[in-house]
């Protein structure tokens, strides 16, 4: 069934050919798909890939077993375990690949990959067990395991079938939570024994403390492809702020208006960041931070849904967000955000109208116009057929003399 998704947007030929592109958005910015659950009464959701596949967890019967999954295609698959009851699923590249931790027979936690169809058990650095939290498109893996006689627990690169200690920042404890796809790692260590984590990042060989905000704890959760680092540090005043790492500098992004703690989980590769924010209300909101602005995303969908949203927990190239929050119910379900197509409309030197605008993946579009908002009928420009990743679609149409206006939609189909 179509769907509009996008309010109408005008263009008026004098505008367009005097003052140069129109961008039309609607006021509500966002679809909310409730993802739906394994049969129990939990799920948590991890991470995005650009092809709008979420991974997470969810219990499968009550609150006692947990599964990994992946949503695809409007439903939850099962990606079962390493032979006991539990497992977790952190993240998932654009080629599907899955990562987290599952339990083994004899119950103990192991990192695995889940490709193919199948569970593979990664191993880990001599001791028994840890987990993965992070793939890149090169398969590469990132996320925590124990060291021999599990005296310490370390972060590691896994890469073509070789497990890499990262080591640490002088203490006994490191973790990694993110990777890009130039094999960066970022995550958190200790300073000293199991005390005092600060952020890390790990690249060319080497782990960088990144620092704080002036306090003594710092968690770097995700990196963008362009090496900007997101996470949560302390202040002086030991408050938790959500920060933005890049060109060398951590940066406080502060909270929500009347907020007072904030935490950043994930950036894209437009360096839009979420993650969530008390506010005056003293309760969590899910944000995105752009453009130097956090925004409170229960601001950007209907309200008319029921939604509550928490917590934001990773985002796509696409602006596709996933994270936690209270339906209409009142019981915590996973969500992910659609945002509705932003047309941009401008006249071309060849006295045509040009329209843009980023198509998500695996979506289909109808491209339709008529020269009165009020009557005709609605005329398709262009049917275009879904594809597997995230494209700018651009169209021209023909500026016809004597027309005053013209306006322009997007259905999903």
């Amino acid at each position: 069934m179509n769907r509009l998704w996008q309010s109408l947007a005008r263009l008026s030929l004098f505008t367009a050919l005097v003052s140069g592109p129109a961008i039309c958005q609607a006021d509500v910015l966002y679809s909310v798909t409730d993802l739906g659950t394994l049969g129990g009464d939990y799920i948590y959701v991890s991470g995005i890939n650009n092809r709008g596949e979420v991974v997470g967890n969810c219990t499968t019967n009550g609150l006692n077993v947990m599964h990994a999954f992946v949503y695809s295609g409007g439903s939850l698959a099962d990606l079962g375990t390493l032979g006991g009851t539990n497992s977790y699923g952190y993240g998932i590249n654009d080629s599907g690949q899955v990562v987290g931790a599952a339990y083994t027979g004899s119950d103990q936690d192991d990192a695995f990959l889940y490709s193919g169809g199948s569970m593979s058990d990664l191993g880990a650095l001599g001791g028994s067990g840890g987990d993965a939290r992070a793939i890149n498109n090169h398969g590469q893996i990132a996320g925590g395991a124990w060291t021999s006689s599990d005296a310490e627990l370390h972060a590691y690169l896994y890469s073509g079938g070789t497990m890499t200690d990262l080591g640490t920042l002088g203490g006994t404890r490191s973790q990694a939570f993110g990777i890009n796809d130039s094999g960066q790692v970022v995550g958190r260590a200790s300073v000293s024994g199991i005390a005092d984590y600060h952020a890390f990042l790990y690249s060319g060989g080497a782990m960088t403390d990144l620092g704080t905000l002036g306090g003594t704890l710092s968690y770097a959760y995700g990196i963008n492809n362009t090496g900007q680092v997101v996470g949560v540090a302390y202040t002086n005043n030991s408050i938790q702020h959500a920060f933005l790492y890049s060109g060398g500098v951590m940066a406080d992004l502060g909270t929500l208006a009347g907020g007072y703690q904030s935490v950043a989980y994930g950036i894209n590769s437009e360096g839009q960041i979420v993650g969530w924010s008390d506010a005056s209300d003293a309760q969590q909101h899910a944000f995105v931070y752009e453009d130097g602005r956090m925004t409170d995303l229960n601001t950007e969908i209907d309200t008319n849904t029921g939604w509550y949203l928490e917590m934001a927990t990773a985002i796509n190239d696409g602006g596709q967000i996933v994270g936690i929050g209270a339906h209409a119910t009142n019981v915590l379900r996973a969500f992910l955000l659609t945002p509705y197509p932003v047309l941009q409309i401008s006249a071309t030197s060849s006295n045509a109208i040009q329209i843009q605008f980023t198509a998500q993946a695996s979506t289909g579009y109808l491209i339709e116009s008529r020269d009165s908002l009020s009557s005709g009928a609605w005329q398709t420009l262009l049917v275009l057929d879904p594809i597997a990743s995230i494209h700018t679609v651009v169209i021209t149409d023909s500026l016809l003399p004597g027309r005053p206006a013209r306006f322009y939609r997007v259905r999903s189909s």
